[in-house]
């Protein structure tokens, strides 16, 4: 009866390692798959930044107030 619980337990456990090992070497291959399948939408355009300038700059350039 004991060899027959050791026995079991050891097939269960070489079971458990025979699917995690699989489970480790699908993941990286469905992900690979899946990222490819993402590439075919469209690249969304970046949007530009720019900071404007401040009130007091725009008031003191040489164009607004006429100096040379």
């Amino acid at each position: 009866m004991k060899k027959d619980a050791i026995s079991a337990g050891l097939f269960i456990a070489i079971g458990f390692l025979c699917v995690a090992i699989v489970i480790a070497v699908l993941i990286p291959l469905v992900r690979d798959v899946i990222d490819d399948a993402d590439n075919n939408r469209p690249d969304v355009p970046a949007a530009s930044l720019y900071m404007p300038l401040p009130h007091a700059d725009l008031l003191s350039n040489s164009v607004t107030t006429g100096e040379a």
